[in-house]
């Protein structure tokens, strides 16, 4: 209900400021935002569905590394303006991160600078998430020792500051720290009040594998124990998952909220995902389809709508509103995400891995993936996932 009344307040006063057309054919996007005219625009409600399992699997892993590595160079911009000083008006390929920019996170642009992250590079999350995906890739499904083990050597990379690593975020932190104090992986007492996406993140990996939703749903949540001790932040993360497991099978999104409603039917998973607000938030994003009612235009503001910010409940509504907007674009969503400011990092990544899922990877165009480093790493594991699926019990 209170996120309800906060998106309504935000649509009308986004709608003040001219960010959001309502019944207003004759509007216009900027040229350089790659969008249509308001009366060209016609919405899209299916992705192609004669696509391989196969393909949609590497799809999910390079849409999702695509979009880290889209916006670690342009990271953590909140005031537009300044992003299109340092960048331009549109970004549409890998960045170094700037050693002089104009934005309130200047320094940790520069800290990543001097730390010789360039162009095509992953944020520390992608490390992890390349973590979890060498683990699972070596070991056919999510082994939380091996897991659990890998980060552990990671850690020791770090010295549990912010600016140690590609820049540490929160999260990582306190991870570290209780891990510094001895505290077991499996302690209730490791899990932190974060309210960030890096459950998602990783989940992503898990809804790539195990094509039996109850599995998926109790993995999932196995392996966010240990990072979140707010359930609903967990339920949402796992129904990201969901939806992406869903995706892969080639459930389309008309069909979406039905498919994700029946899953509460089941006892073991209804308690994982939530009650139906949480289903309900991804086909929230249908209102893509319906331009006469209400269009963000251009696409890229529908972080505004929401929420620049890290918070999970503001990252997945507009990855989901973009999914819906450009079902069949890869590249129109997930820019759209790098684009839109603030932790755009985290929206581009979780955008492009549910697009990914949905258009292939051949749908993702090659400077994507020809100049992001370590890609033939990346694609190598990523057919290993993608031949080893964790059949339906």
């Amino acid at each position: 209900m209170f996120q309800a009344a906060r998106v309504k307040s935000l649509l009308i006063v986004l709608l003040a400021l001219g960010l959001i057309a309502c019944h207003a054919p004759s509007a216009k996007s900027p040229s350089d935002s790659g969008s249509t005219s308001m009366s060209s625009y016609k919405p899209v409600k299916h992705f192609p569905a004669d696509i391989s399992r196969e393909k949609r699997v590497m799809g999910a892993i390079m849409g999702y590394l695509a979009g880290d590595a889209m916006g670690l160079g342009i990271h953590w911009y909140y005031n537009l303006d300044e992003l299109h000083k340092d960048y331009g008006p549109w970004v549409d390929s890998y960045q170094n991160p700037t050693p002089d920019g104009s934005h309130s996170f200047a320094q940790i642009s520069r800290f990543r600078h001097e730390q010789g992250v360039r162009a095509g590079d992953v944020s520390q999350t992608g490390q992890i998430f390349t973590l979890l995906l060498e683990s699972v890739a070596a070991q056919g499904r999510y082994d939380e020792n091996d897991f659990h083990r890998r980060l552990d050597e990671f850690f020791k990379t770090l010295n549990g500051e912010s600016y140690s690593g590609r820049y540490t975020e929160s999260i990582i932190k306190s991870l570290w720290a209780s891990r510094q104090k001895g505290v077991a992986w499996n302690d209730p007492a490791m899990a932190t009040a974060s309210d960030t996406s890096d459950g998602a993140q990783l989940a992503i990996i898990l809804a790539l594998i195990y094509e039996d939703a109850e599995t998926l749903a109790i993995e999932a949540d196995r392996l966010m124990k240990p990072l979140f001790k707010n359930d609903f932040i967990r339920q949402n993360q796992v129904v990201y998952a969901m939806t992406l497991q869903a995706l892969i099978k080639g459930i389309q999104l008309p069909e979406m909220r039905d498919h994700l409603i029946g899953l509460l039917q089941n006892p073991v998973i209804k308690p994982l995902i939530g009650g139906y607000d949480n289903t309900f938030t991804v086909s929230n994003g249908s209102i893509a389809w319906h331009p006469d009612k209400v269009r963000v235009e251009p696409p890229l503001y529908i972080s505004h709508v929401y929420g620049t910010d890290c918070q999970l409940t503001h990252l997945l509504p507009a990855a989901y509103y973009l999914i819906h907007r450009f079902p069949n674009d890869f590249e129109m969503g997930m820019l759209s995400a790098a684009n839109g400011g603030g932790n755009n990092m985290a929206r581009a990544a979780l955008t492009g891995a549910l697009l990914g899922a949905m258009t292939g990877v051949s749908a993702i165009p090659p400077r994507f993936i020809k100049n992001l480093e370590n890609s033939e790493l990346y694609l190598r594991l990523g057919r290993q996932v993608a031949s080893h699926p964790v059949p339906v019990r």
